[in-house]
């Protein structure tokens, strides 16, 4: 896949896992991946994708995974609600440069200073 995420997304309410990791994505991660009300999984690793994390992210509850090292997103980490969120950067590639501090619930699980700029 190339391109952008389109905004259109978010209309698609009944969705759980959105996998689209090591494509040719570009642009910024849309606001509208906020509107998930029952999304479990998001991987946008591994493309080109650029700018910050949207703070409607912070409203998925339902959120399990959330991966999106190997981009280059930058500024600060909105307070995810998520069990497993530590692959916001890889040690192998860090290309995302993202602010400290982070958000508590993601301090406490991942080794902050390999995921700060």
């Amino acid at each position: 896949l190339s391109g952008t995420l389109p905004t259109e997304i978010g209309a698609w309410t009944s969705i759980n896992d959105f996998r689209v990791s090591t494509n040719a994505l570009s642009g910024t991660v849309p606001t509208e991946l906020g509107l998930w009300a029952s999304i479990e999984q998001v991987h946008l690793r591994d493309n080109a994708l650029s700018g910050t994390l949207p703070t409607e992210l912070s409203t998925l509850t339902t959120l399990d995974g959330f991966l999106c090292d190997r981009n280059a997103l930058n500024g600060a980490v909105p307070a995810l609600a998520v069990k497993s969120a530590c692959a916001l950067i890889s040690e192998r590639a860090p290309t995302n440069t993202f602010e400290c501090p982070l958000p508590a619930a993601l301090s406490a699980t991942c080794r902050s200073a390999a995921l700060c700029s």
